[in-house]
């Protein structure tokens, strides 16, 4: 199975703790992880910008299609057996997807990272 690469905020406390589980979730080679905090350079060609990147959860599959936001947090999760469950329910509820969504984004217009990173970009 091809890898996935997921890019993340390793400047946002939250985001970095959260792919700290996922790491030691998922099978070796399965994800290469872009950690624009240290390596804004990973986001050469791509059709996003490193704002865009920061604001919600981007991944690109191993057929080489970008998701964003809760999609993005789908394919990562089938990634991992204890969360696969989670990313499948998800796919076939609408209605859930939706609540999520909603959730991710009013969490994701707040994190703490993206604050500091607009203030200059100052660790905690």
């Amino acid at each position: 199975m091809a890898a996935i690469t997921v890019y993340y905020d390793g400047l946002c406390p939250v985001c970095g703790r959260e792919v700290a589980i996922y790491r030691r979730l998922v099978a070796p080679g399965a994800v290469l992880w872009r950690d624009l905090a240290g390596e804004p350079s990973a986001l050469q060609g791509e059709p996003f910008g490193i704002e865009a990147a920061l604001t919600l959860l981007h991944v690109r599959d191993a057929n080489g299609e970008l998701h964003v936001g809760l999609p993005a947090h789908l394919v990562l999760w089938e990634r991992l057996p204890l969360l696969r469950w989670l990313a499948r329910g998800l796919r076939g509820s609408a209605c859930a997807r939706r609540l999520f969504e909603r959730f991710y984004l009013a969490f994701t217009a707040r994190r703490p990272g993206l604050r500091r990173r607009r203030e200059g970009g100052r660790r905690a």
